[in-house]
């Protein structure tokens, strides 16, 4: 796969493993992951690249309703970039049912503070989720360089040590489906439509999903706003009917 087609490109394997299973874990916390969702896992598991033994970690982590498996995946994303990213999807998640409840947020919050994210930029990644949806522009317009400015966030998130060309690159609501529609389709490497074609196949497998977020706005940017890779992956469940699982994992409680 050319450099250009890799999901998460300039991170290393382990960032980019965390990243990935801190997401399969979130988007199944309240349920076991369908053949389907575990099929989309994997191939953005392998458009980012992964070594097998992040592949592994990742699809476990889609697997398994466990405190240990996110965690660790928190864990290694406190030193990363990427934690601005997670936060920033988890946030397009809980509002993407239309509900954002302050019990929802002071949830998402205490995953923030996880991360060593604080108040400020907890702050400004809520405001960036909210103007990027009122601003009416499509999922690739948000991505684009000019748009945190045009937002009056640039300087802002800069100057709470935000790096806003890692947050737009992480989020992988609107670049994940486009990069694995164009794999699937033989854009990318022609050997996935060769060897895991089927799943274009009909309503079901990845084809399926990619056709759901198409029809929801995510590939044809019918919906304003960053979209959520969490959303896509959790079978249409919203955050609210999560309840207090996530934080509840955090504590080892579940």
């Amino acid at each position: 796969m050319e450099n250009t087609d890799k999901l998460l490109k300039d991170y290393s394997d382990p960032e980019k493993g965390a990243y990935l299973g801190a997401i399969a874990s979130i988007a199944t916390a309240d349920h076991e992951a369908t053949e389907e969702e575990l099929d989309y896992i994997k191939t953005l598991a392998q458009s980012a690249d992964l070594s097998p033994e992040q592949e592994e970690r990742v699809v476990r982590a889609g697997k398994e309703i466990s405190a240990n498996e996110l965690e660790r995946c928190l864990d290694i994303l406190k030193t990363s970039d990427l934690r601005f990213s997670l936060v920033t999807d988890i946030i397009s998640f809980a509002k993407s049912d239309g509900k954002y409840s302050e019990d929802e947020k002071k949830n998402i919050e205490q995953i923030a503070q996880h991360l060593d994210i604080d108040e400020n930029q907890f702050s400004l990644l809520d405001l960036f989720v909210k103007k990027s949806s009122d601003s009416g522009k499509s999922g690739e317009e948000v991505t684009k360089p000019g748009f945190l400015s045009a937002l009056g966030l640039d300087d802002k998130f800069k100057s709470a040590g935000i790096n806003t060309s890692s947050l737009t690159k992480g989020l992988l609501g609107i670049v994940g489906p486009m990069l694995i529609a164009k794999m699937l389709s033989g854009g990318g490497r022609g050997g996935m439509m060769g060897g895991r074609g089927g799943m274009l196949g009909g309503r079901g497998g990845i084809g399926g999903m990619l056709g759901n977020t198409m029809a929801s706005g995510g590939l044809s940017n019918r919906q304003p706003g960053i979209g959520s890779l969490i959303s896509m992956l959790s079978g249409g469940r919203s955050y609210s009917s999560m309840g207090n699982i996530l934080p509840n994992i955090l504590r080892g409680r579940r």
